[in-house]
């Protein structure tokens, strides 16, 4: 049993491993900035002396590095405030980390947005690619990840950052592709939305995994003893049109439904094709995704339908 602590664990995928490393029989805690659930911690990344606190109390095994401001439109908007998060935050968390508990391990949950251009359909982006972040919030996840792991080195600490592409699932909020999409048709099933959905652009392509998968890789990390690398990809590897998304959760639906292209909810992709490998992370520790992208959307519809119905 190691003690784990989730640092921005109220949200989406913090909530989830919390959740699955309990069931592993971990001792877990976790933080937000907002009491989103029982049991979560406020931490403001700002406030060194309520890091301090929390890390002289708990002296975790492994810290999880998961708050951010994750929303790229949002980015544009408060670059300012993304960074101050994103990158100031981080080197706050990780210095005191590094002076109060130097030999937990460090897992940094970076994105697959810091890649930015230069994949295509026949060259997935790997961990050797170089990166062309195309938006502040994926220049502030680079940023953040090169700082600390310049810093570790310069330490000698367990560090590893770890570059999630798009995952979807229950309990992730509105704003999101796949949630968007699903709570639309919810609420349309429902009589609580006109038949009517407002859709934006469909024709980037991302790398879709279901939570669950990528968790279980989080969880893995969490337990190794040992790994040749610090950088990993964890992704489905395959690429896939926002239309395939709309298509596979209509096709869960029996509803009449009619498109409308929304221009709030229009946004031309910087990057138009992006998706990775995860060879590197499978051949070193056997993990897989095994959650099916449509048995994925289906849960995740499902889970919609319960919310819109006031059954969760």
């Amino acid at each position: 049993m190691k003690k784990i602590l989730l640092v921005g664990g109220g949200g989406f995928a913090g909530g989830h491993l919390a959740e699955a490393l309990s069931r592993r029989g971990h001792q877990v805690f976790s933080t937000d900035r907002a009491a989103s659930a029982p049991g979560i911690v406020l931490l403001e990344l700002g406030d060194e002396d309520s890091i301090r606190s929390i890390l002289t109390g708990i002296k975790p095994d492994v810290i999880f590095h998961l708050a951010a401001q994750s929303m790229v439109p949002l980015s544009w908007e408060k670059p300012v405030m993304t960074f101050d998060i994103n990158v100031t935050g981080s080197i706050r968390l990780f210095t005191c980390a590094q002076e109060i508990v130097p030999e937990a391990r460090f897992i940094f949950i970076g994105s697959g947005e810091e890649y930015g251009i230069g994949c295509d359909l026949d060259h997935p982006f790997t961990e050797t690619t170089s990166c062309s972040p195309q938006n502040p919030y994926a220049l502030s996840k680079f940023s953040a990840g090169l700082i600390l792991e310049q810093l570790a080195v310069r330490k000698g600490s367990d560090f590893i950052h770890l570059r999630p592409f798009n995952h979807f699932g229950p309990h992730q909020r509105e704003g999101f592709v796949v949630s968007d999409f699903a709570a639309q048709i919810a609420r349309i099933e429902a009589g609580k939305q006109a038949p009517l959905m407002r859709i934006g652009c469909l024709e980037a392509q991302r790398d879709f995994s279901f939570v669950t998968d990528i968790i279980t890789a989080y969880a893995i990390m969490a337990e190794t003893e040992n790994h040749q690398y610090s950088t990993y990809n964890i992704c489905s590897g395959i690429p896939r049109k926002i239309q395939s998304v709309l298509d596979g959760l209509l096709a869960c639906s029996t509803a009449k439904i009619e498109m409308e292209t929304d221009p709030t909810r229009y946004r031309e992709p910087e990057n138009p094709v992006l998706y990775a490998s995860h060879s590197r992370f499978s051949s070193e520790f056997g993990w897989k995704p095994v959650i099916t992208f449509e048995d994925g959307l289906a849960r995740t519809l499902d889970y919609w339908r319960k919310k819109v119905s006031g059954n969760l």
